[in-house]
């Protein structure tokens, strides 16, 4: 998974253009987050890149990606039936580091999973057993 991670790392940033790449790599060593041992690179805030996945990504694949480019942490259980799970994004247009993250919540919701905040890391999970899951309601007491 650790070389997933990096190749789909490398083809985000081939995708940007060498001199962008260059620029977005000197900027991006000012803020690396350490995620289990690697580093992940921060994109700066605004910056665009092209998403080039490959047509029918895996679910597991596509959380690795954006794990890559946002640096945060996910959790796929292995009982995840994640097999056959497969989606096609399309973006004509360069995209930020947000844009992508909501490109990737839809392409989740659109086979069946969400995501939710579980202590310091999100957890991937069915849209249909979300009820049972235990996830914190707060209650703003203002109103």
């Amino acid at each position: 998974m650790g070389r997933t991670l990096v190749a789909l790392l490398l083809l985000v940033t081939a995708t940007v253009g060498p001199a962008a790449a260059a620029a977005a790599a000197g900027e991006a060593r000012t803020a690396p987050v350490a995620t289990g041992g690697e580093t992940c690179r921060r994109l700066p805030a605004g910056k665009r890149l092209r998403l080039n996945l490959k047509p029918d990504t895996d679910v597991v694949d596509l959380v690795s990606w954006i794990s890559a480019i946002t640096c945060k942490q996910f959790i796929v259980p292995g009982s995840l039936p994640t097999q056959g799970k497969t989606v096609t994004i399309i973006a004509p247009q360069p995209i930020t580091a947000g844009e992508a993250y909501e490109l990737f919540l839809a392409a989740l919701d659109s086979v069946g999973y969400t995501v939710f905040p579980s202590g310091g890391v999100l957890r991937v999970i069915e849209t249909s057993k979300i009820k049972s899951a235990p996830i914190p309601v707060l209650i703003d007491d203002q109103d």
